[in-house]
């Protein structure tokens, strides 16, 4: 076990000492302007497109490399193994901001001298010190106005894709906790005789009755277009033998399915959450929610409508294939996309299904400015640049046939 031990220490180090060589590096891309060369809009955009990181990681990979161009000893301790990347974050951001060179120098030399032999806590409690030592605080009149307590809240997808959950975690202001209190307490109701569920248990179950109150209101802004609602792309073949009285099930064209590859569950979100059989036949009964039937392998079906506007459920339909923004690279949500008409309505186009795409704002600019355009290969919409033009920023390379 002492050698296995050793083994991982010693990869940790080697690792630690790689992440030193590209922050370095990245800093250095960064400086010299390397986004725009390579036909981006930003160095976070970069990494984001080319490299495939979630927002967070690269603006964390950024701002650290920034703030270790202003020191180098503590880069140089990283780059020789005697520092975590935990430790370089801490030290960096308690120590870049100071502008005094030579007091920044000796701090970071103190520092780096003493973390080795510190906890991590310890660590981050002595640069707190040394930046309320060195960086001015901000005007006395600033200093006197408390700050207004931010409410924030967090909702993270976590689980396996056969058992999704949600972790929910955040901080209310005292108003804010206040009223999501009484709201929970009413749903809750007095407990009944018999009731095996826990306080806890209760709040959370609570908390989905409070939300499908809001959502079932007309008072919630628009999103996308149309009031907020929960969609469920449902396998049509799947819901068939299971729910034969659903009514939209009820057509004389059923026997053609059968045999069609069905997915795994019955039914998912359409951010990919599957749904057991049982929860699929009692969620498509529900009237406040939207389903989207589908002909296995997540194939709408058809819907066709000719008018220039499109209608929600055709762009739930839309949703439902494409996932997010279509251009390479991009994966924004539905919220943040618009169903664009790749032959457009103006000249024929028709507003169905094979005839639209998701595009972010962003994107959908670049392509009415740059003369890409969407064709529509083996059901789904995929961007094809003209010959011998390079992307936009913010594009990650696409295959050319």
């Amino acid at each position: 076990m002492d050698f296995l031990a050793e083994q991982f220490l010693a990869l940790e180090r080697v690792t630690e000492m790689l992440d030193a060589q590209k922050l370095r590096r990245l800093a250095v891309f960064d400086r010299v302007g390397g986004a725009t060369a390579v036909r981006c809009r930003s160095t976070k955009g970069f990494l984001r497109t080319h490299a495939q990181m979630a927002q967070g990681h690269a603006n964390r990979l950024v701002n650290l490399a920034r703030d270790l161009d202003k020191l180098p000893t503590v880069r140089q301790a990283q780059a020789e193994g005697s520092l975590s990347t935990d430790q370089v974050e801490i030290l960096a951001k308690e120590l870049a901001p100071i502008e005094d060179t030579s007091a920044r120098h000796q701090a970071e030399v103190l520092m780096v001298e003493q973390t080795p032999k510190l906890h991590l806590a310890h660590v981050r409690q002595a640069a707190k010190q040394i930046h309320a030592h060195l960086v001015p605080e901000q005007d006395a009149e600033a200093r006197d106005v408390p700050a207004v307590f931010q409410s924030w809240v967090k909702l993270s997808a976590t689980g396996t894709s056969d058992r999704p959950f949600w972790v929910l975690s955040g901080e209310l202001s005292p108003v804010a906790g206040e009223k999501l209190r009484v709201a929970l307490e009413a749903a809750m109701g007095a407990p009944v005789e018999g009731e095996t569920r826990t306080h806890s248990e209760r709040m959370g179950d609570a908390l989905e009755s409070v939300t499908d109150l809001a959502l079932g209101s007309d008072k919630l802004p628009t999103t996308g277009g149309q009031r907020p609602h929960l969609t469920l792309i449902a396998d049509l073949d799947a819901l068939r033998t299971t729910c034969p009285t659903h009514p939209v099930l009820a057509t004389e064209d059923g026997d053609e399915l059968s045999g069609l590859l069905r997915p795994k569950a019955a039914a998912t979100t359409t951010r990919g959450y599957q749904l057991p059989a049982w929860q699929a036949r009692k969620e498509s009964c529900d009237c406040q929610l939207r389903v989207i039937l589908t002909r296995g392998q997540d194939k709408p079906l058809s819907i066709g409508r000719a008018t220039r506007t499109v209608p929600a459920h055709l762009r739930d339909a839309v949703i439902a294939r494409d996932r997010h923004c279509v251009w390479p690279g991009c994966d924004r949500p539905p919220t943040w996309c618009e169903a664009h008409h790749l032959v457009h309505w103006a000249d024929g186009g028709e507003t169905g299904l094979d005839n639209l795409a998701l595009l972010c704002n962003e994107h959908h600019t670049d392509l009415h400015h740059t003369g890409w355009e969407l064709q529509m290969k083996s059901g789904r919409p995929r961007a094809v640049p003209p010959p011998d033009t390079p992307p936009p920023p913010n594009t990650r390379y696409p295959h050319r046939d």
